[in-house]
């Protein structure tokens, strides 16, 4: 991993940083110093956005993704990290896709990941900077009602994983975090497709944005290869390596009906598949009452190294204590004497 720069002293473009989480990254990078410039298609939300460039963007097309990262080039000069968050959705089993549908949300999610990197890549060469793709615990586990979204967020773990090593071997300076976030309380909810014809929801527990959003930032200055964000998404992780068919079992039961309120939805109801929706939504959805303003797992994942050094320093101390009143016996290992 190479040196980053902080954060206050970071160019970091993000597509996808209108509303949801890319909004709550671009507002929290803004606060921390950073100079931040984010591309969307809600034009409402692009306008109220508090960064310092925006531009209207559909990261599905290869031109205007490339439009974004020439913006943050030419108005500061670089860029240090890009972002990839944008992403749609449609709630329908597999066989009830249509084929515009999935392609759709893959030329969204993953070709609009992919457009960012290769658009990024020349810049982030030289900034010996940091590609942060939000990916989904979903990466590791397909779930029912999500086989567009689950497998789109796949294909980009293991692109961005193949990517990481060749960028390894030329010994770029560019590092690759890719982001595994649990269920986040968004806007997305109310704007996704789906053919359930009833109110979507994230699975729970179910997270602020903002929390979430600092665990990214942390990756813009010290990149983590893969990092779960939230309890929800490294229990799945962990159950997934454990026993998938366990998984299984478990989503028979619960994988429909943790997604969805009992408040019914057209089917045929506005959504932001194809076109933005009007208004800016922020980055919260309408789950506040539900949601965790904070993530111990993630806090914890993120300082685990002064974490570990402080429980070590806290056992070598117990047992400098013991040695003093308990001194080692005759013909003890020498061993302990070095610890105390």
């Amino acid at each position: 991993m190479s040196r980053k720069k902080p954060l206050s002293e970071q160019v970091v473009v993000i597509g996808g940083g209108s509303y949801g989480l890319g909004r709550a990254i671009a507002e929290r990078a803004k606060g921390r110093g950073a100079r931040v410039v984010i591309g969307a298609r809600t034009q409402e939300a692009l306008e109220s956005a508090a960064v310092d460039v925006a531009v209207e963007t559909d990261v599905a097309d290869r031109s205007q993704v490339e439009r974004l990262v020439t913006a943050a080039v030419d108005r500061f000069g670089r860029v240090d990290t890009y972002i990839a968050n944008a992403m749609v959705t449609v709630y329908s089993e597999a066989h009830r896709l249509d084929d515009e549908e999935l392609r759709r949300v893959f030329d969204v999610n993953f070709f609009g990941a992919v457009y960012g990197y290769w658009a990024a890549l020349p810049h982030l060469r030289a900034s010996r900077g940091t590609f942060v793709q939000i990916a989904s615990a979903l990466s590791y586990r397909g779930i029912p009602l999500q086989a567009a979204y689950c497998s789109s967020k796949a294909a980009l773990r293991t692109f961005f994983e193949t990517a990481r090593v060749e960028l390894a071997k030329e010994q770029s300076g560019v590092d690759i975090s890719v982001i595994l976030p649990g269920a986040i309380n968004t806007p997305q909810f109310d704007r996704a497709r789906q053919k359930m014809g009833l109110q979507p929801q994230p699975v729970p527990p179910i997270y602020e944005p903002e929390p979430f959003a600092d665990g990214v930032l942390h990756c813009c200055e010290k990149p983590i290869r893969e990092l779960p964000l939230g309890w929800g998404a490294q229990k799945l992780l962990w159950g997934q390596k454990v026993s998938p068919r366990a998984g299984d079992l478990v989503l028979l039961r619960n994988g429909w009906k943790g997604q969805h309120t009992e408040e019914l939805k057209p089917t045929g109801s506005p959504d932001n598949l194809f076109e933005p929706m009007p208004g800016d939504p922020g980055a919260h959805g309408r789950f506040d009452d539900q949601s965790r303003a904070t993530t111990a797992w993630t806090w914890l994942r993120l300082r685990r190294g002064k974490v570990g050094a402080a429980l070590g320093l806290g056992t070598m101390g117990v047992l400098a204590g013991l040695s003093g009143r308990y001194p080692p016996r005759k013909g003890m290992s020498q061993t302990w004497r070095f610890w105390s």
